[in-house]
């Protein structure tokens, strides 16, 4: 059995280990600028920086057998492990009618733009937590709550930014979310202890969020409630309703201290059946398959979409363990706390100056996070930080600005649908991102209130 490899010798010392890094970087922000940033693009950006950095190891033998355990270490198999069973999840819930669902309770709950607008930053809220996916909630709600919300009276800027912003919080506080896997993931702790912990500045910043949606969420616009009554009707379907309760049952028995696995389990058994009890969906619409050797389902479909993030996470675990072998994270601690960190809150301040970095320069929050965890969860060791705090750092940091980024996957998509809508009804506002961030409400709250945390300590003990 080839000998495990704990260090790495490169050309230039422990410098030689950033070179697959900043490859890859470089060429995410080429990628960035010429609006070809996806993940399958920062796949292929990552494999060809781990090659390109064997051309500086001294011994290519050992590189090469680095790869293959860094590949396979307990951080990539947690965070794999967690996303092919959400995966799985989600796939169910999103085929099971849900957003149509939590668009009947908006418009039931809805009685004019104001509280229209308040109403979308709820129930986006919501549906991101049962589902865990951001960019589902932009899809689905910009694609249907938008246009309805404009006839309705809400002014499109406020709208547009209660629908991301509930997209941020589910992001930030599902159990199921990439980005809370991967903090999780990443600072060696449990996702139910993150979930739980992390309750205090969700809720806050959400809280906060909701009184100036209510303050700006009114506006001059002339409604057309007929017509929004019936753009509704089409699209709103309350038999999707009972499937709120599967991410319920995750979310709480998560909060209680269930194991991440077993919670993910109940809540795709629940689906199931609450799903065929209720007359949702039939089971063979979950997997199927024929005698001609096809097989697929909402459940296969989940799993495949997430494979990507899945690809692209072990090779950035992979590219982190290689700076972490090369000595190059020892120098950059030893050089933070030589120079700056010389306290449990300087470290904390250098953890959010580094997520910060990272959102800037990575498009996809979860890219960021993955690229900077390992270093976050070094420097946390060094100075006794809880695992909870560090991660609840992360996760919250990359889900506040980073949601405002004019480059965010998240801006260009909604831009993107916003355009495909005024094709079909010519009331559509297409919105500028100048015209989007100052209503990104609960991302304009969160980052200075984790700020705020780190500088009085608050939520510093236990997360």
């Amino acid at each position: 059995m080839p000998q495990q490899i704990n260090h790495i010798s490169f050309r230039g010392g422990p410098y030689g280990s950033v070179v697959p890094i900043a490859i890859f970087i470089l060429a995410t922000i080429f990628l960035i600028l010429n609006g070809s940033a996806d993940v399958k693009s920062m796949i292929v950006t990552a494999m060809l920086s781990i090659s390109l950095g064997m051309l500086f190891a001294s011994s290519p033998v050992d590189y090469s057998e680095a790869i293959f355990s860094l590949i396979a270490n307990r951080v990539t198999g947690v965070a794999v492990t967690c996303w092919l069973w959400v995966g799985a999840f989600s796939g169910i819930l999103a085929d099971s009618g849900l957003t149509e669902a939590i668009v009947w309770l908006g418009w039931k709950l809805s009685l004019g733009g104001i509280v229209f607008v308040l109403c979308t930053f709820i129930i986006s809220a919501i549906f991101t937590v049962s589902v865990g996916s951001a960019l589902g909630t932009v899809v689905g709600f910009t694609t249907v709550i938008y246009p309805a919300g404009i006839l309705l009276g809400a002014p499109p800027g406020p709208l547009m930014g209660a629908i991301i912003s509930g997209a941020a919080f589910g992001d930030n506080l599902a159990p199921i979310s990439d980005t809370t896997i991967i903090s999780a993931a990443t600072q060696e702790t449990d996702i139910g202890g993150v979930v739980r912990s992390r309750l205090k500045y969700s809720l806050s910043a959400a809280f906060i969020a909701s009184v100036l949606f209510f303050i700006h969420g009114d506006s001059a616009f002339t409604s057309n409630t007929l017509e929004a009554n019936k753009l509704l009707a089409e699209m709103a379907d309350p038999s999707g309703l009972p499937m709120l309760i599967p991410g319920l049952i995750v979310l709480v028995s998560m909060i209680f201290g269930c194991h991440f696995f077993l919670a993910i389990n109940l809540g795709i058994f629940s689906t199931l059946v609450i799903g065929s009890f209720t007359g949702v969906f039939p089971l063979e619409r979950v997997i199927q398959f024929s005698g001609e050797g096809s097989f697929g389902g909402s459940m296969v479909d989940g799993i495949m979409a997430i494979l990507p993030i899945v690809i692209l996470a072990m090779l950035l675990i992979t590219v982190n363990g290689l700076m972490e072998r090369g000595g190059f994270f020892n120098r950059l601690l030893a050089l933070l706390e030589s120079n700056a960190v010389k306290s449990v809150r300087g470290a904390e301040t250098a953890i959010v100056t580094l997520v910060s970095i990272a959102n800037l320069c990575v498009p996809g929050n979860t890219t960021a996070m993955i690229t900077v965890g390992p270093l976050v969860n070094k420097l946390r060791k060094r100075h006794g930080i809880h695992p909870y705090r560090s991660a609840n750092l992360i996760d919250t940091i990359s889900c506040s600005f980073p949601f405002m980024l004019p480059y965010s996957a998240i801006i260009i998509l909604t831009i993107a649908l916003q355009k495909e809508l005024l094709e079909r009804y010519d009331f559509i506002v297409v919105l500028s991102w100048s015209d989007i961030w100052p209503h990104v409400y609960y991302g304009i709250v969160l980052f200075p209130l984790m700020i705020l945390a780190v500088i009085t300590g608050f939520g510093r003990k236990k997360g």
